[in-house]
């Protein structure tokens, strides 16, 4: 009895997607493709949810994704990508999160703000306090925030954004946590997972 054409067909199409997806995770790409491949949504590594009046976007921000934002083409020899990676670390694992207006015009502090002094309260709260709320959940178990920064735009954009580092806790996929404390939109979530994490392409490099 011969072999099927259609079955034989079906499996080396199956084989083509196998490879092509086994390609799309070790391939090398240029520093702006790396950038926008890790910017998209559709790979799990940006993440928007809206509530109430604002947005909220989790951005993860895996060390090559660093590396490429942070130096010009011309700069990233495979020296100076292991040595950033080096002061980088293992140990953590970085994020960007923002705070934006979901349809308004008027900025976030703008919206949350009754009175001047609530406008300079929420200022303080987010510069220092907030780091406290903020945390990432890998089952029972909590990573604290440790490195964060509020990135000041004095209103010359409407959204509030932040730049964030935690204890890295392999093998688990994250649950990004905000337990907002001056917004009222209660506590904000947005779940990762570590296959997306870990699945970005090479940085080229000279």
């Amino acid at each position: 009895m011969g072999l099927n054409p259609n079955w034989i067909l079906g499996l080396l199409a199956g084989l083509l997607l196998i490879v092509a997806a086994s390609w799309s995770k070790t391939s090398s790409s240029t520093p702006r493709d790396l950038i926008d491949w890790v910017e998209a949504p559709a790979h799990g590594l940006h993440v928007d949810k809206t509530l109430g009046p604002y947005r909220f976007s989790v951005q993860a921000k895996p060390p090559a994704y660093i590396i490429a934002r942070e130096s010009p083409p011309e700069a990233l020899t495979s020296e100076r990508v292991a040595e950033r990676r080096r002061q980088l670390g293992e140990e953590m694992d970085y994020y960007n999160f923002t705070i934006a207006p979901a349809q308004s015009s008027r900025s976030v502090l703008q919206t949350a703000a009754q009175q001047e002094a609530d406008y300079y309260a929420l200022i303080d709260y987010f510069s220092y306090a907030a780091q406290d709320d903020f945390y990432l959940l890998h089952g029972a178990d909590t990573s604290r925030c440790l490195l964060y920064q509020f990135v000041r735009s004095y209103e010359l954009a409407p959204q509030l954004e932040f730049t964030m580092a935690f204890e890295r806790q392999p093998q688990s996929d994250p649950t990004f946590v905000y337990d907002d404390r001056v917004l009222g939109v209660g506590t904000v979530t947005t779940r990762l997972r570590s296959a997306d994490l870990n699945q970005l392409p090479t940085l080229k490099t000279p």
